[in-house]
Order: C-alpha cells, then sequence, then structure tokens
C-alpha cells in the first residue's frame, strides 16, 4: 500500500516532497541508486548538506550502506517513490480514476503508432478494502514490446524517443522513453493514481501470497497468478 507522509515532514532539513521527488526522477528512468554528486546537483546542496542527507535516509532505512560510492534504494526507499502527501480520497473518486485510466489502456493498445502494448493491470491496496476514504488507488501495470519480433528495440526505442522531439539528458533516458510515456498517459495527471513498477509488484505479492490481495483489472488473472507464484 501506498506510504502517506505529511507536506511538513523534512529529513536532515530538506523537505521530504524535495527527497521523494530525487528518487521519483531517479526511478523513472529506471535508475534505483545515485551517487552523491548526483544527488548535490539536482536537490543543490553542498557536499556536507548532502552527506548529512544521506546519512539520515540510512539510518531511517530508505538508502543502503554505500557500495563503492553508490547510494541504493531499499525496500522502504522504494516506498517513498511511491508515497502519498495528498488527502484520502472518496471511494466513487477512486473508481473513476479506475475506470479512466483502463478507457487509455485500450486507447492505448489500440493506436498502432506506440511502441509498447499493455498486458496486465492489477490494483491492490486500500481500493480493495471496504473503507469509503481510501489513500491513492495503487496499481501494478505489465507492458511488452508491441513487435515481439524486432531484431533491436533498443534502436527503435532511440528512435521513437527522437520522433517524440523531447530532450534527454542521457542513453537511459533515451532508451526509457517508451515506458516513461506510456507511465504519463495512463496517470494522466491525476493525483489519485500510483503507479507501481510490475517487478516491485510482483516481489511485493510473492513475499505474503497469503495476506496480499490484489485484483487483475485487465489481463489474464491466471497469467498474473502464475507470475506471482513462479517468485516464490
Amino acid at each position: 500500500m501506498t506510504l502517506q507522509i505529511r507536506s511538513a515532514d523534512r529529513i536532515s532539513g530538506i523537505s521530504i516532497k524535495k527527497v521523494r521527488g530525487f528518487f521519483r526522477h531517479l526511478v523513472s528512468w529506471h535508475q534505483h541508486s545515485f551517487e552523491l554528486p548526483r544527488l548535490q546537483e539536482e536537490l543543490s546542496l553542498e557536499r556536507q548538506s548532502a552527506l548529512a542527507l544521506v546519512g539520515e535516509l540510512e539510518s531511517k532505512g530508505y538508502l543502503k550502506p554505500p557500495e563503492k560510492g553508490v547510494h541504493a534504494f531499499t525496500d522502504k526507499g522504494e516506498q517513498l517513490v511511491r508515497a502519498s502527501a495528498a488527502g484520502k480520497v472518496s471511494r466513487q473518486t477512486a473508481e473513476n480514476a479506475l475506470i479512466g485510466l483502463l478507457a487509455r489502456v485500450k486507447e492505448y493498445n489500440s493506436d498502432p503508432t506506440k511502441l509498447l502494448t499493455v498486458e496486465a493491470v492489477a490494483v491492490f491496496g486500500s481500493f480493495l478494502g471496504a473503507n469509503e476514504r481510501l489513500g491513492d488507488l495503487d496499481i501494478a501495470v505489465k507492458c511488452r514490446h508491441r513487435d515481439a519480433n524486432d531484431p533491436d528495440p533498443a534502436a527503435t526505442a532511440l528512435a521513437y524517443a527522437e520522433r517524440s522531439g523531447r530532450h534527454f539528458s542521457n542513453i537511459v533516458e533515451w532508451i526509457s522513453w517508451p515506458e516513461t510515456e506510456l507511465r504519463q498517459i495512463l496517470k494522466a495527471r491525476k493525483r489519485t493514481i500510483s503507479i507501481q513498477e510490475w517487478g516491485a509488484f510482483l516481489r511485493i505479492a510473492a513475499a505474503d501470497p497469503e495476506h496480499f490481495d490484489y485484483k487483475v483489472a485487465f489481463g489474464s488473472p491466471e497469467a498474473v497468478t502464475a507470475e506471482i507464484r513462479a517468485r516464490f
């Protein structure tokens, strides 16, 4: 489920929302670790302030002890990426958000110009409970390349990113653009929707299959169950 944070929360004097923004930026480009200079640059910090921040993030369990200067997220750090500082929403608002997202999935899949295809959407978290006031709508999205026989998916992704006319700062951002674009389309700037990476969803589900509830809202429930069981 989505971790709830408060806008007033701070870590080593830095707003937790600002730290979350940095973590989210990394994850949006499939990066789950960083080196100190990257943190300094992104958050405009002096070296001592950056060291103090990573030290507190580590002590609070968001980061693993550094290895060769690289700071990697823990599971709690991954939760911070998805953390919400928003207030709770009504069940009707969450249901409407899900209906809209599923409509966008079908629209995306029907567009032959898109590079990916959505295979499954799983819903989990507070949405599956009985409360009328909920946290974020937690979903996980599984996608694949539309052309399974593409001999060079990386080159295809680079060409696709170039056609977008967007600016990318590194090769990872170029290659990851199809996935990033898909998340942006499905989220549609809805604060209610929290999109979880499929691999992380599988790890969470496989860690406690007896108590972790989820519902497949799009795709094959049998295929998702089999994928989770393969992680046991």
